[in-house]
């Protein structure tokens, strides 16, 4: 029976070969990737689908993140990033911290969205003058450097340094100074989940002793009204954190930002509400005229780029620049 199966496939293989080998090219050149990437104008994201707050106040418009579309480097996407105006061709190198793979670089980019997300409650409660609580803080492995003698990876959370608890980063500095250049330490981790012990021959760099990782504080904020994110698995990065503080707080205040607005924009934050620039604004600002936003926010250090795009498309959309929470509140208001 076998054999007879054997014999039907060898025969279709003859009769139709080149049928299979076209269809074995195309799976081929759709399915290789390069280390490039393929940019285009992405759309928006209504933040009521992504952040709830508890008993939140009702808002006529709406607060809406901007993002990028980006493809992967297959081969007719290449070519088509020389045919279509608004898709660009970008090297991973460009995305890269040092020798990160592509694995690493989504690591570190879903770290950095958990940490924008956390400040982003802490700077929107503490602009309202409502009280919260850091209930514990991880510590999380962004990124490891060339100069690393470790197994630690991106996206590792610390939790003991030779059976030392480790709460937050000042606790790490203070247990790893009590080390010198080239003591072992071992490192014990939570890894998609589960404990993992790794380890780490510690180096010296400007007269300091280091593991060779950079990291991120993740706080665990609690809160009244509760927040909760909805996060998709896709998304990732540091640039949805203005909108998110925007949002929040226009839930648990009083006054509606919004004024039935349609409000797009992009911008990382820190804790204290200090606004941080980011990439692919051509694209974002694209994207929310495309959807009729009525403004776009984007950070100081993007803003001349932005204005001069609106200018030159002639986009009627309003843009404000923003340096901080407080000042972009005001002037929504």
């Amino acid at each position: 029976m076998i054999k007879k199966i054997i014999n039907i496939i060898k025969e279709e293989l003859k009769n139709n070969y080149r049928f299979y080998l076209i269809i074995l090219f195309f799976i081929i050149i759709f399915s290789i990737k390069f280390d490039y990437y393929i940019y285009s104008p992405g759309s928006l994201v209504d933040l009521t689908d992504r952040i709830e707050v508890e008993n939140s106040n009702e808002s006529k418009g709406s607060f809406n993140l901007t993002y990028v579309t980006a493809r992967n480097g297959t081969i007719p996407n290449i070519i088509l990033s020389y045919i279509i105006p608004s898709w660009d061709l970008e090297s991973l190198d460009n995305m890269r911290i040092e020798n990160e793979n592509e694995k690493e670089i989504v690591a570190r980019d879903k770290v950095y969205l958990k940490e924008t997300s956390y400040d982003a409650i802490i700077a929107a409660f503490s602009e309202a003058g409502i009280e919260y609580e850091v209930k514990d803080i991880d510590v999380s492995v962004t990124v490891v450097y060339d100069i690393s003698d470790t197994d630690l990876k991106a996206g590792d959370i610390i939790k003991k340094v030779n059976n030392e608890e480790v709460n937050n980063f000042d606790e790490l500095k203070r247990i790893i100074s009590n080390y010198k250049e080239n003591d072992r330490i071992n490192i014990s981790v939570l890894r998609n989940g589960k404990e993992v012990e790794c380890y780490s021959v510690l180096k010296k760099e400007n007269d300091r002793v280091i593991i060779g990782v950079s990291l991120a504080e993740l706080k665990n904020v609690i809160t009244t009204p509760k927040v909760n994110y909805v996060f998709k698995d896709n998304e990732s990065g540091s640039s949805r954190g203005l909108m998110c503080a925007l949002d929040i707080y226009n839930k648990i205040t009083e006054f509606d930002l919004t004024k039935g607005r349609k409000i797009s924009g992009t911008g990382s934050i820190d804790e204290n509400g200090k606004v941080g620039a980011i990439s692919g604004v051509k694209y974002k600002l694209i994207g929310a005229v495309k959807k009729n936003a009525d403004i776009f926010i984007v950070p100081s250090d993007n803003y001349e780029e932005a204005i001069n795009l609106k200018k030159k498309n002639n986009y009627d959309i309003e843009i404000i620049e923003a340096d901080n929470l407080h000042n972009v509140i005001e002037k929504l208001k």
